[in-house]
Order: C-alpha cells, then sequence, then structure tokens
C-alpha cells in the first residue's frame, strides 16, 4: 500500500448514487455517462495541478501526493519515474509516507532500479518515525536478508513494533510466531490474543488460526486469550482498529 493523502476530488460514487436516484433509479444514456466521466477527469486534472504548485513550493505533504498521483495516473499520465522523484523529494524533507512510498518503489523495482539496500535503508527512516507499514516492510526485510543480513531479532523488533500500533498483519505474524516459537517462546495463549486481533481486522488466516490453536487450548487457556485481546484493545484505543492498507496485497513476504 503506498500511503497517501486524500486528494481534493468530488467522490465520483456520490454522483453515481445521485443518477440512480433520479426517475426512479433509472439510469441515464450514453452522453449523460460521457459527461460524468468528463467532470471526473476534469476534477482530478485541477487536483493533479493544485498539488503539483504546492509541491514545487517545497511541501513535503504534496510532493508526496504528487508522487502518488504520477504513479496511479491521476489527473496525469502514469509516470513510475516522476513519482519515484517527486517521493524522493518528500523522503529527503523526513516526511514518513515519501519514505516509506520511496522504498516500496526501490523494493519493485518500479520507476526506479531494483535496489534492496536503498528500500531498507528507507523503509529504516520511515519505521523510526513510527510509520507502521515500514516497521512491517522493515521486518521482512531482515526475515528474508533483502538489503541488510538476516536478523531475526530485528525482525522481531520491528513486527512487534508494527503489531503494537494496530497493524493486523503484523499482529498475524507475531501470532504465528507464538504458536510456533520462533524467535519467542512457544505461547499459544499470546498467540491467540495476536490472532485474535487479526482477525478482528478481517485477516482470514488469522481466524484459520485462531480455530485451529483453540482445538488445542484449555478453557482457561482461550479466557486468557480473549482477556489479553481485551486488554490490548483498552490500552492501545488506535491499536486494535484496522487502518486499510490497499497497497500491493502486503504480505508476510
Amino acid at each position: 500500500m503506498l500511503a497517501m493523502v486524500t486528494a481534493n476530488l468530488e467522490p465520483l460514487s456520490l454522483l453515481v448514487i445521485s443518477l440512480a436516484l433520479v426517475s426512479g433509479g433509472c439510469s441515464r444514456g450514453p452522453s449523460t455517462q460521457t459527461a460524468l466521466e468528463a467532470r471526473a477527469d476534469a476534477a482530478a486534472t485541477a487536483n493533479f495541478d493544485q498539488t503539483k504548485q504546492k509541491a514545487e513550493q517545497g511541501d513535503a505533504i504534496a510532493q508526496n501526493l504528487l508522487g502518488q498521483l504520477y504513479l496511479q495516473g491521476q489527473g496525469t499520465r502514469q509516470d513510475p519515474k516522476a513519482a519515484a522523484e517527486w517521493f524522493k523529494k518528500s523522503a529527503e524533507q523526513g516526511h514518513g509516507d515519501g519514505q516509506f512510498n520511496l522504498g516500496t518503489l526501490f523494493e519493485a523495482g518500479q520507476g526506479v532500479v531494483l535496489d534492496y539496500t536503498w528500500a531498507a535503508e528507507w523503509y529504516r527512516k520511515a519505521a523510526e518515525q513510527g510509520h507502521t507499514a515500514a516497521q512491517y516492510s522493515l521486518a521482512a526485510m531482515y526475515v528474508y536478508a533483502r538489503g541488510v543480513e538476516r536478523n531475526d531479532a530485528e525482525a522481531l523488533k520491528w513486527l512487534g513494533k508494527a503489531a503494537q500500533q494496530g497493524d493486523a498483519l503484523a499482529q498475524y505474524a507475531m501470532g504465528e510466531r507464538h504458536k510456533t516459537g520462533t524467535g519467542v517462546p512457544r505461547d499459544l495463549i499470546e498467540a491467540f490474543k495476536w490472532f485474535t486481533l487479526a482477525a478482528a481486522q478481517k485477516v482470514v488466516d488469522a481466524a484459520t488460526a485462531l480455530d485451529e490453536i483453540q482445538s488445542r487450548m484449555t478453557r482457561d487457556q482461550i479466557a486468557e486469550g480473549r482477556k489479553r485481546a481485551e486488554q490490548f484493545g483498552q490500552q492501545h484505543p488506535s491499536g486494535n482498529t484496522a487502518k486499510s492498507r490497499s497497497s500491493a496485497a502486503r504480505s508476510d513476504r
């Protein structure tokens, strides 16, 4: 998922809904649809122009957003190389989203030459600022020795930080580690806690894992696992709510 600041566009979905309400829900003809698309395109172009103006003035947030617009071809032609250039400008100003996004391009070799070392470096800069997605990605780099030497302790450290902040996939990964005893003592109760938190954020594999380990736990252990999950939610009110990150279908690479 690439991080992105919300663009000031008129939601196309609202326009579509408004059309559906006209004439008892009957749709309009092709000419109306064409006008609707033209209106959306004009809004996207205007947003791009406004964002570019701010980015050229040195606004790090706008620079990151402009990179996103170039990457997705919103209001302009798709241009991964230009996206990388603007992400870099944002990243060099210390903007966490810009740093993370630049890291993802280096890891994928999109708009830049594939370079795991630079990917890990930019992930680290963002992770050290508390960027959850970057923490998870940096952990994965340590697991698979991409741009850094394999280091399970570092992987666990960054996974833990991401999980504590509510990252669903990191929570699932922590559950797996406690279930198997990978880098941590084997602890089904702790695994149950993390799987419960991840499953609540609709991680399908976490729900499956939860069903599987329950068959190996006593009622008291299950109750304790639920209690820990509830306590986590109370202690981390912003860490038990799903943060949608649709990027590149992140997985525990």
